[in-house]
């Protein structure tokens, strides 16, 4: 079969992220998250840095980002949180990560993005990404994003304009999101898509990522642990974990749904049609991928 990453120039730097069933995952490999906004990222993100104490990498560098300074360092907060003093919410801020050798110097004990393309050209053939993630049904997640940023003014993103509109008038205006997944994993964020961006997208998304679901968190959540051998090592830890996983988790927001088959479903459906199938796709790849986690030969689970 043809190799889809080498007909184009714009995925080629994914050489940089392992295969996802490359075993075994090496200590010198590094965990990504590939950041869906409004999926349950903020949540693995917490449990990782609050519970499991590890040291990120990601817009936590917002506090102390100092653009002239020649070398990263790791903070420690005053809640508790360690991450290194770069902002890899952005792209600039990735440039950057590279160009001080964030990952050649083992700083992040893991790397949070939604630019997936551009940060893969932080890590090397000898330090390579492992890709993880959390994916949301587009409708509902473009529904939550709409609500939430219309009140986070903490957020990059926050827009209070979005509080005295309808949800419908921001269905057909150009605010809401066109395909966002398909455009992030296709590195095509400007121009019109088609179905072989959609399919360089699937092909991203099942070579490269360990996907997970969030309507099936804690199994997701799960075999990110077993993947990466992450555990819980005291009480304190596994009771930080239940707590963030299950009833605590930051950015909670509650808001309205929308129904299937109405006018702002419709809406928000013909925009993000690429999507759908990218996410009804996940859907197989998540069952699918269950076989990395289990032995050939009893069918046990294995690390």
């Amino acid at each position: 079969t043809i190799d889809i990453f080498n007909l184009t120039s714009k995925t080629e730097n994914l050489i940089y992220l392992a295969e996802v069933t490359d075993f075994p995952v090496k200590k010198t490999d590094v965990p990504f998250l590939f950041h869906v906004p409004r999926s349950g990222g903020n949540t693995v993100r917490d449990i990782l840095g609050s519970c499991y104490k590890m040291t990120e990498a990601s817009i936590m560098g917002k506090r102390k980002h100092h653009t002239d300074h020649d070398s990263l360092q790791i903070v420690h907060s005053e809640d508790g949180l360690s991450y290194v003093d770069v902002d890899t919410s952005t792209v600039e801020g990735i440039y950057r990560a590279k160009k001080l050798g964030l990952v050649e110097h083992g700083l992040a004990n893991v790397i949070i993005s939604q630019h997936i393309h551009p940060a893969a050209e932080m890590f090397n053939l000898e330090q390579q990404g492992r890709c993880f993630s959390i994916i949301r049904h587009p409708i509902e997640r473009a529904v939550s994003m709409f609500h939430y940023l219309g009140v986070a003014s903490t957020d990059p993103n926050y827009d209070p304009s979005l509080a005295y509109m309808s949800i419908e008038m921001y269905a057909r205006s150009k605010r809401a999101e066109y395909n966002w997944m398909v455009r992030l994993l296709a590195n095509e964020l400007e121009n019109d898509l088609t179905k072989e961006h959609l399919e360089l997208a699937k092909e991203v998304l099942q070579r490269k990522c360990l996907v997970g679901l969030l309507e099936e968190k804690e199994e997701s959540f799960r075999r990110f642990e077993k993947y990466f051998g992450w555990e819980s090592k005291t009480k304190e830890e596994e009771e930080c974990r239940e707590r963030l996983m299950n009833w605590g988790w930051s950015n909670k927001h509650s808001h309205p749904s929308v129904e299937e088959g109405s006018v702002v479903w419709d809406l928000l459906y013909k925009k993000n049609e690429l999507d759908m199938e990218l996410y009804d796709y996940a859907k197989d790849i998540f069952l699918e991928q269950v076989s990395l986690f289990k032995s050939e030969t009893n069918g046990e689970e294995e690390a």
